[in-house]
């Protein structure tokens, strides 16, 4: 049943006609990936308060040895304003983050060429419902990614700042 939830949420999110859930990966085994991660890290999440997913994203963008890594964070206005949402940080820290107006609520993360989902991935730590999605899916997502951030506008490091309550 979960893995039909799962191709129906990235194919209401990409307009794909099926996602296919490729099987069952632990969280850790994402954060491990981010840890080497040597192309891209593209993630959507509409709120992030997982604390060691995002201090992985903030690693990884900030790794002198992965010079050429291209880290993106793409979110929802809604959450991404509220001050305990840790988007804000990772803007203060040099990662792009993009607000989008994305209706889905399932996370998905792209590590190199390997995609995954998850409805908790980002949202809390030890997530246990993180799929590895096919390749047909990694395209679509890449495709619908792309197109999401430039429909997008990045969080300035001022407004992340006032944000978490910089401005007080």
């Amino acid at each position: 049943m979960r893995r039909y939830a799962v191709s129906y949420a990235l194919a209401a999110l990409l307009g794909a006609a099926s996602a296919q859930p490729v099987g069952h990966v632990p969280s850790s085994k994402v954060l491990d990936l981010l840890g080497t991660a040597q192309r891209r890290i593209l993630v959507y999440v509409p709120y992030l308060t997982d604390l060691s997913f995002a201090d992985a994203l903030r690693i990884a963008k900030n790794d002198p040895s992965r010079p050429k890594l291209q880290v993106i964070l793409i979110t929802v206005p809604f959450f991404a304003a509220k001050s305990d949402a840790l988007s804000n940080g990772l803007a203060l820290a040099g990662v792009p983050v993009v607000e989008a107006q994305v209706s889905s609520t399932t996370a998905y993360v792209l590590v190199d060429d390997r995609l995954f989902s998850s409805k908790t991935l980002g949202r809390v730590a030890n997530a246990n419902d993180v799929q590895l999605m096919s390749l047909s899916d990694t395209n679509t997502f890449l495709g619908w990614f792309k197109n999401a951030a430039k429909a997008g506008t990045i969080i300035t490091a001022y407004q992340a700042f006032t944000r978490i309550g910089g401005n007080k």
